[in-house]
């Protein structure tokens, strides 16, 4: 009984440790490939003239990146694959333009040459997991911050500067 239990212990000194680093890579896997699709969205709407969407279904837990047809109907762009999310991964929150978007089930459009969204989408896994893939309006693609991450970078915020003053400084 003793060499049993000390053969378990031993077992689970070696798994449970290479577990969790599974489900971590998986999870950095994902919160990549979610940002590789909203630089696809940010891409096709600064160099494409048709309207561009990223969207989430919690019923396919995929994320696509969408181009709106001449026929009216959207349809997934080639270069983009859709993005699945394992089950054990999921959307917290989901905001653009600043409004609370359902995390479950969003849907985001940009009209080419127009102002694209402020971005901001939060995922969470079960194993305590997380991070936030911020695609600001002005940016050229998405950053990921992480939970815990001590050389996260900073999100830069667009400044008015005729309101700060700058407009009458000399250049």
């Amino acid at each position: 009984m003793i060499l049993v239990a000390a053969l378990l212990l031993v077992i689970g000194t070696i798994a449970v440790p290479r577990m969790v680093g599974v489900n971590k890579g998986r999870f950095m896997t994902t919160t990549e490939g979610v940002a590789s699709a909203v630089a696809a969205f940010a891409f096709q709407e600064a160099t494409d003239e048709r309207v561009v969407a990223i969207a989430h279904l919690e019923s396919n837990g995929r994320v696509d990146v969408l181009v709106l047809g001449e026929d009216g109907e959207w349809n997934p762009m080639t270069m983009a694959p859709s993005i699945i999310l394992p089950e054990d991964i999921v959307f917290t929150r989901v905001t653009a333009d600043g409004a609370l978007l359902d995390p479950r089930d969003w849907f985001v459009s940009s009209l080419p040459g127009g102002k694209r969204p402020d971005l901001r989408l939060r995922l969470e896994s079960e194993g305590g997991e997380g991070a936030d893939i911020v695609l600001t309006s002005h940016g050229l693609g998405p950053q990921i911050v992480r939970d815990g991450d001590p050389t996260a970078p900073t999100i830069r915020e667009p400044a008015d500067l005729d309101e700060m003053g700058a407009d009458r400084e000399s250049w």
